[in-house]
Order: structure tokens, then C-alpha cells, then sequence
């Protein structure tokens, strides 16, 4: 029953990748968080003290909620406060938050549709057996090896051996040079196009096999389905939560 307020300036202080605020060109019910609600570099002395603070005041009075990863999903789903404003600071990439309101933010989450030869493109990708393979590796570690792709691509042509993949990501080059498709048709989509864009095409995929990212994540998630299998690695390397269904495959982790 709250308003929804969104800090975009506070989380890409330090941020390594160089990303930008993009929540604004989704259908999300929420408004922008004024000075006031504005904490500031996540690893700064404004979220510290409010930290510290928070454990000394008892549960109905706490205004600032850091996420662990040790933590249940309890953590979030009993918080319950009495103070008009309170600060939520985490990733959040846990199904068990959420699954009460999915509908919701499958909606307020879904990607502004594409136009002309893009829109061709995503209804062709939806309407045949096609498998999302999304790799992040630039500046980015632990990054995943290629045996876990390996794995993932098996798994998937024994579901259907019509498969075809559709290959994102940050390094397509090693994509290329390091994954074995075993004859099946694979697309690479150039990582200039704009990550919007990729993030529909990607959600449009029958099938996903996702890398250890949010942004894979969020792509396999957003399209729902009772046929619809999605391969994760089993161990990510951060704290990220796959969904109850989907398929946990081993695999390495290289600095």
C-alpha cells in the first residue's frame, strides 16, 4: 500500500560498468526519490549509520533494510514498518520475494515494444524452438567457463533437437571461439544494439540458458510458461536465487 519511490542516482556512484538509469522507459507504477530519499553511494557513511541505527530500534520502528544473502526471504516478507518512509538496499534476486505480486511485475517489467525489422525479428525468435544463451564476461568476474555452456547446449538439443540459439552478451568473440553449438543454428546479436532491446529479444526465447547475471535473469524470468526450461549455473558466485523450476547445472568459475 506504499508509493513506490526509485533512487536512480545513488547506485551508479561507484558503479565499474558504466551502466545508466533505464527504469524510466518501463511501464513501472512508481516515482523518482527526491533529495531526501536519497542515501547516497550504497557503501558510503549515510547507509552506515543507518545500519547501525536500525539495530538498535526494535522491528516496527525500523526504516533502512539492507538485503543478506544468508538470510531467508523472510527477511523482506516480515518486515513490516511503522515509519512513512523506509529504504530497501539490495539486489532482491530471489522468486520468494515476489511470487505473490508476479503478474504485477511482469507487466510493470516488460521491455517497450520494438518496431519494424526488430518486431519481425522478436515474433520469429517467439514462434520457433529457440534458446537464449547469454554470456557476461568483460570486466565482469567470477565469469563462467565454457563447460558449463557445454552442458547447457547438450541438455537443450536433447529437449529438442530443432533447437536454435539466440546468442547475447558482452563478449560474442568467445562465444565464437569456445562454444560448440553441434550443427545447430546459432545467432549472435552484436552487443551495439541497445541493451533494451536485447533484453526483449531476449524474454521472447522459448528457452533460456542463462549466465551468472541479473540481466539474463530478469530475461528468463519475464516469460513465463509451464514448457519452458531454463538452465542456470549451480553455483553463481554471488547471491542470486534461480526460480523453483529451473534446471541447476554444474560449473566452473574462472577469475
Amino acid at each position: 500500500g506504499r508509493t513506490l519511490r526509485l533512487d536512480r542516482h545513488s547506485g551508479f556512484l561507484r558503479d565499474r560498468y558504466e551502466r545508466a538509469y533505464r527504469l524510466d522507459r518501463f511501464p513501472i507504477a512508481a516515482g523518482e526519490a527526491g533529495p531526501s530519499q536519497q542515501l547516497g553511494d550504497p557503501k558510503g557513511p549515510a547507509h552506515r549509520l543507518a545500519r547501525a541505527v536500525n539495530r538498535l530500534l526494535p522491528g516496527n520502528s525500523r526504516f533502512y533494510l539492507a538485503e543478506k544473502a544468508t538470510r531467508p526471504a523472510a527477511q523482506l516478507l516480515e518486515f513490516h514498518s511503522r515509519r512513512p518512509t523506509v529504504f530497501l538496499n539490495g539486489y532482491w534476486q530471489n522468486p520468494c520475494y515476489f511470487e505473490d505480486h508476479a503478474d504485477r511485475i511482469r507487466e510493470e517489467l516488460q521491455p517497450p515494444p520494438l518496431d519494424g525489422p526488430d518486431a519481425a525479428l522478436e515474433e520469429e525468435i517467439s514462434s520457433t524452438p529457440s534458446v537464449c544463451l547469454h554470456v557476461r564476461r568483460v570486466r565482469y568476474s567470477p565469469a563462467l567457463g565454457p563447460e558449463y555452456y557445454a552442458a547447457c547446449i547438450s541438455a537443450a538439443l536433447k529437449l529438442d533437437p530443432g533447437a536454435r540459439f539466440e546468442v547475447f552478451g558482452d563478449d560474442l568473440d568467445w562465444a565464437r571461439s569456445q562454444l560448440d553449438f553441434a550443427g545447430a543454428p546459432a545467432r549472435f546479436h552484436e552487443g551495439a544494439s541497445d541493451e533494451i532491446r536485447d533484453l526483449r529479444l531476449m524474454a521472447s526465447c522459448r528457452h533460456a540458458i542463462v549466465a551468472n547475471s541479473s540481466f539474463s535473469w530478469w530475461a528468463a524470468w519475464l516469460r513465463p510458461g509451464p514448457d519452458k526450461k531454463v538452465w542456470t549455473p549451480a553455483n553463481p558466485g554471488w547471491p542470486v536465487v534461480p526460480a523453483a523450476n529451473w534446471i541447476a547445472t554444474p560449473n566452473q568459475l574462472v577469475d
